[in-house]
Parts: structure tokens; C-alpha cells; sequence
């Protein structure tokens, strides 16, 4: 039970049966502890030489004689020191590691504004709060004013909320968005004209391009990161404190 003990901590088989022998026998030669562990002399020399690295055993000249005893047993709790120390040296990182493990997270990259539909009718089947910043004024008519009016009412009809935060120049459509249930729209009170929309649905962020051009495409980035989409939430509301509805 004793070596089984000692070997749990990191010593050696023969090292932890070098390490009792000393103990029970006191100050003693190699060969008498290769007699009382039944451990090969040779094999006894190495397991001091570890012994003696870790601190567990000392030589030393004794009525003339040279032998080798072991170090006080309390010793032992520096191995487990040691091992604590070491793994609060790594736990921060396995931490980290489990974290990003635990968090699905993909980039992916949508051209057109079909993806855009696909994307509202996905955030309909999330059932969670949607956040739009930076909408251009012409975003309706390039998305489908039909198409939305349809996402509309049927957000309303489950009751999930929508919040707009458009571009100053959209102020026609952000009186028209307060009108319906379950949506609030403001613009910041100065000039933006930024065409890159954010929209934010549980754990996603789209990113997405738009261009008033025809011969342009939209392109969009869904990024899918808890981590990564409650930054942005938080972000939203800071802005939607300063923001103003018209």
C-alpha cells in the first residue's frame, strides 16, 4: 500500500521501494538496501540518484561508512506542491480551450440579397431577439418590401422583438417601423452613410454589405459565436442610448 502510495505521486516502482527500505531500515549501504527491496544494486543507484534529485534521499559518511538514508516523509508533500503548482499553471489554458470548444464558432461568407431572405426567415425559427444596426435607406427595396412586411407579421405573430438602428436619412421608414408591434427603430442624430448592416439573432452576427448599385452584389458574413454575438448586444444597447427616434 505504501509504494502504491509513493508511485500514485510519480516515483518509479523501484524508487518508491528504495524510498520505504530507507525508511524502515535507517542509514543503510546499497547493498543492504538491495537485500531488503530485492532490487538489483545496480537498479538501487539509479532509483537514489532520482531519490536524491527530488529531494527524498540524501548520502552521507556514517562511523566511516558511506550509505544513503532518506529524507523525513513530510518531504513528500513538496511532490504535491509541485504538482499543484504546475497545474494552476496550465488550468487558465485548458480553460480557454474548453471554452472555445464548448462555443461552436464558424465564419462563413453569402453573396446576394437571397441569402439576406434566408437569413430573417432563419432568425424567425431562433424565436429570439433581433438587432439591426447601420440599415441603409434603400435596404427595403433591395431586400423586397413584400418579403418584409411578411417577416414582419409573422415575428409578430410569435412575439419576437426587432430593434432598428437606421441611418439618419431613413427617417420616414423608422416612424413607419415604430407603428408596428413588437418593433422599435431609432437613427443616431448625425450624418452615417455607412452600408454595412449588423444584425444580431441569438448567437449569430451577419455582417452584411449592401450596395444601392445594381451590378453590385451584397455580401455577407455569418458568424456564428455566443461570445462574439452578446459583444455586439452589448454594443447595440450602448449605442441605443444615444440614439433618437424621429
Amino acid at each position: 500500500m505504501k509504494e502504491q502510495v509513493l508511485m500514485s505521486l510519480g516515483l518509479s516502482q523501484n524508487e518508491a521501494k528504495v524510498y520505504v527500505s530507507l525508511i524502515e531500515k535507517g542509514f543503510s549501504s546499497a547493498t543492504k538496501i538491495a537485500e531488503a527491496s530485492g532490487i538489483h544494486r545496480v537498479n538501487v543507484y539509479d532509483s537514489i540518484a532520482r531519490l536524491k534529485e527530488r529531494g527524498l534521499a540524501s548520502e552521507m559518511i556514517y562511523e566511516g561508512k558511506k550509505g544513503y538514508q532518506a529524507s523525513p516523509p513530510a518531504m513528500l508533500k513538496n511532490i504535491l506542491m509541485e504538482k499543484e503548482i504546475k497545474l494552476n499553471k496550465i488550468i487558465p489554458e485548458l480553460e480557454l480551450n474548453n471554452t472555445l470548444n464548448k462555443n461552436e464558432q464558424t465564419v462563413q461568407i453569402y453573396e446576394g440579397y437571397d441569402y439576406i431572405r434566408n437569413m430573417f426567415l432563419h432568425f424567425l425559427e431562433l424565436k429570439e431577439d433581433i438587432f439591426a444596426i447601420d440599415a441603409p435607406k434603400f435596404a427595403i427595396d433591395k431586400v423586397g418590401r413584400f418579403f418584409q412586411e411578411v417577416i414582419h407579421k409573422r415575428r409578430a405573430e410569435q412575439k419576437q422583438m426587432m430593434y432598428h438602428l437606421y441611418n439618419r436619412d431613413a427617417v420616414e421608414r423608422i416612424r413607419f417601423l415604430n407603428t408596428l408591434p413588437y418593433t422599435e427603430a431609432k437613427c443616431l442624430n448625425q450624418e452615417n452613410n455607412n452600408t454595412a448592416t449588423t444584425f444580431i439573432c441569438g448567437e449569430e452576427v451577419a455582417i452584411s454589405i449592401m450596395h444601392e448599385r445594381e451590378d453590385l452584389k451584397p455580401m455577407s458574413i455569418l458568424i456564428k459565436n455566443k461570445q462574439v454575438a452578446d459583444a455586439y448586444k452589448m454594443h447595440f444597447w450602448i449605442i441605443w442610448e444615444k440614439a433618437i427616434a424621429p
